[in-house]
């Protein structure tokens, strides 16, 4: 089990008898109030998308969702797990990743224990049943339907295949409508079966541990079958284009276009002005698009921005913009031509205020614990120790003009571009 120490974000730090504040301003100066802290507990299991068969194409999802659902007793009444962690005063979700499956445990830090402890009666016996099945496949499909609405997700679902270096990973994330439909209740019993295994688990915590949270978790894995999930054969993928550019068609939609870059690790020395670069870009987005002051810090980071991610195990850069704020086609544009020109050296004069951005962007992101948890993975994984946040910040301060050249020059050249061709007809 990995121990993460809390860090600085909204709720995941304050012990309770030091309860965080917010702030709001009322007219006789700032009112303070208290606010509980939250842990977060996430167990990581090798039941992702390199686990199933090209035949049983979105069976990783359609097991996270029978889990979801499977009864368990709360307050003496039986319910589905989500509700019955719900009921608890918790929250679940439950994510499928490239190889893994991430079940996500939220609440008070007294009441994790007990929360815990119902996950793993869940675990221990998951219910296959053909209502829950016929349940699990409605949500499974509305879910693919929603996500066929929605252009960011159409752009990064194309990206992530385009970017998977195996067929499994190839497959699109939730399965089809017409493979979801021939999933059997055998089939679902039989993956849970051989990939939810107590050799594959790995948990992590986020803010304050209680007393009683690390036998709970003990429980969780003795509820599972001991071993390791064993590897499914998969077909290695190439593409020989150094730059690539995929397009669908949504009419019902304003057009979408995502440039994907090979991006640093966490724990790379590029990292940081990688970060500053993400910065550059956005603002440049942004007086490209020309928007007035005062619109909704929400419609404008969906409409536009720059985002690191881990698509198809690659950690990228991802460069974005929408039809709903001009031609995004212009916008990007514009913004590739400012990353050749920084790969050439032709970015001078101080760069303070660039990183005084660029380092309230990462806090900023860092502030939802489901994303700080994805951070504190993959720099996990590549081999980082100590606090991420607190050794990227200060690394951010210490970017150069010169860092920026050699990072641009050395990573942002031959995109991926995925376009979502929407009703406004822009994108070409």
């Amino acid at each position: 089990m990995k121990r993460l120490a809390p860090f600085a974000f909204a709720l995941a730090v304050a012990s309770i008898g030091t309860p965080l504040g917010v702030r709001a301003e009322t007219g006789s100066g700032p009112a303070v109030v208290p606010v509980r802290p939250v842990t977060f507990v996430q167990v990581d299991l090798r039941a992702g998308l390199d686990r199933q068969r090209e035949s049983e194409n979105g069976i990783a999802a359609l097991d996270a969702r029978l889990l979801a659902r499977t009864p368990v007793e709360a307050g003496g009444v039986s319910l589905p797990l989500q509700e019955a962690i719900r009921a608890e005063g918790g929250d679940l979700s439950v994510h499928v990743h490239d190889d893994r499956v991430a079940v996500e445990l939220a609440g008070l830090p007294e009441a994790m224990p007990r929360l815990v402890d119902v996950l793993a009666t869940a675990m221990n016996a998951p219910k296959f049943s053909l209502s829950a099945l016929r349940a699990a496949r409605k949500a499974l499909l509305e879910r693919i339907a929603d996500r066929q609405q929605n252009n960011w997700d159409l752009a990064t679902e194309m990206l992530r295949r385009s970017l998977a270096r195996t067929g499994n990973l190839a497959m699109p994330r939730d399965g089809t409508p017409f493979s979801i439909q021939h999933l059997s209740i055998a089939q679902a019993q039989m993956f849970y079966r051989w990939n939810y295994r107590r050799g594959d688990l790995t948990t992590t915590i986020v803010g304050d541990e209680t007393p009683g949270l690390v036998a709970a978790l003990a429980r969780l894995a003795a509820a599972l079958p001991g071993g390791t999930s064993p590897k499914v054969s998969s077909p290695p993928l190439f593409l020989d284009a150094s730059s690539l550019i995929l397009r669908t068609t949504r009419p019902t939609l304003s057009t979408m276009i995502v440039a994907s870059f090979r991006a640093p690790k966490p724990t790379s020395a590029d990292f940081p002005a990688m970060l500053v670069e993400a910065a550059l870009m956005k603002r440049i987005l942004a007086e490209t698009a020309g928007l007035p002051k005062g619109l909704d810090a929400f419609y404008v980071s969906r409409s536009y921005g720059a985002r690191y991610r881990a698509l198809g195990g690659r950690p990228q850069l991802l460069l974005y913009a929408s039809g709903a704020v001009g031609r995004p086609d212009q916008l990007i544009g514009g913004a590739l031509a400012l990353s050749q020109m920084i790969g050439d050296g032709k970015l001078h004069g101080n760069i303070d205020r660039l990183k005084a951005q660029a380092i309230g962007d990462f806090a900023r992101e860092e502030s939802d614990p489901r994303l700080h948890l994805r951070l504190l993975r993959i720099y996990r994984q590549a081999g980082g120790t100590g606090d991420p946040v607190a050794k990227t910040i200060a690394a951010i301060a210490k970017v150069s003009p010169a860092d920026l050249a050699r990072v641009a020059k050395r990573y942002l050249v031959h995109p991926t571009i995925a376009v979502v061709q929407g009703s406004d007809g822009s994108g070409s």
